[in-house]
């Protein structure tokens, strides 16, 4: 039994992960951290609101006698703040990693993404668990991904003692996913396509990704994880599903444009050029490696992980 902490317990991963540990009999007691109210009810939970990058952190995990912490709370939507944007995600973990060696936690799980590899043209088809993330310095979020992963191996080397587990799921989709990723597939009238219209995609489901975080908990695991669905989906077929036209757009006119409708936060545009390069080129990430050392079974489809964003949020089949 022990005391887990979570950060960013009220978003879609971690009100999945609360319902998941609330059953575990390894979890005795939860303390969640978020600015927003918790999505579900756990009735182990205490619950705190706290900014990630609050200083008291340390305080309340060496009070709360915490043994494992997950850190989850992150940025997601592009803000047109860059510098709060790094604060909350840079910053916010440095935070939690330093509340996590104050209270002598035994075990941290943190959530990267498989965006920290980047969207780039000589990716392999497959990026593994041991492959090195590499940055990509146009989208914050990814790049912003690819720093904390710099910083926690830095942590990790000077705590020998600590169990630390890295998390990379691909795109996360469910009924209760609503960003700017849901959005681009649903309020856009057409699909861009910048390059190869065949280029393939990943996405897995909330659940599924939460499961993987469980089990990683669980087991007291360490080391790099993937959480992916099944196989992938085109961007063409993508666009069929939605019922929307796939419109090819030269990169030389596309890129320039949507930064600069961006910069003037024009309607529909919601993130910078640099998420168009995920569109682009492939950043496909195999879990073989985690389904092996977590004995996880096969899960949805990112095909049908998109068929059921699209009927959950109003988009066309």
């Amino acid at each position: 039994m022990s005391v887990v902490a979570v950060t960013g317990c009220s978003g879609y991963i971690g009100s999945r992960l609360l319902r998941l540990m609330d059953e575990s009999g390894k979890v005795s007691r939860i303390i969640g951290v978020d600015l927003n109210p918790p999505r579900v009810s756990a009735a182990k939970m205490d619950f705190h609101r706290m900014d990630v990058r609050d200083p008291s952190l340390i305080n309340l995990f060496t009070l709360g006698e915490v043994q494992a912490v997950v850190h989850l709370a992150y940025v997601f939507d592009p803000l047109h703040d860059a510098d709060l944007e790094y604060d909350i995600d840079v910053g916010g973990t440095r935070n939690v990693l330093a509340a996590s060696a104050a209270c002598v936690a035994k075990h941290l799980v943190i959530a990267s993404s498989t965006t920290a590899f980047g969207a780039l043209p000589d990716n392999p088809d497959w990026l593994t668990e041991n492959d090195p993330p590499r940055r990509q310095r146009n989208f914050m979020y990814a790049s912003n991904k690819y720093e904390n992963e710099l910083i926690v191996r830095i942590f990790k080397n000077e705590n020998p003692h600590v169990k630390v587990a890295v998390i990379r799921p691909c795109i996360v989709y469910g009924p209760n996913v609503d960003n700017f990723v849901s959005h681009f597939m649903i309020r856009l009238p057409f699909l861009p396509a910048v390059g190869d219209t065949a280029t393939q995609m990943q996405f897995v489901h909330e659940d599924d990704a939460a499961e993987v975080f469980m089990r990683v908990l669980e087991e007291g695991a360490e080391g790099y994880f993937h959480a992916c669905g099944e196989g992938t989906v085109s961007v063409e077929e993508i666009a069929r599903m939605a019922g929307k036209p796939l419109v090819p757009l030269p990169a030389k006119v596309v890129y320039p444009l949507v930064d600069l409708l961006w910069k003037l936060r024009a309607p529909l545009i919601e993130g910078p050029s640099g998420m168009l390069d995920f569109i682009r080129y492939r950043w496909t990430a195999s879990d073989e490696m985690t389904r092996e050392a977590l004995g996880l079974g096969p899960r949805m489809h990112s095909r049908e992980v998109v068929r059921l964003m699209l009927e959950t949020h109003g988009g066309k089949r």
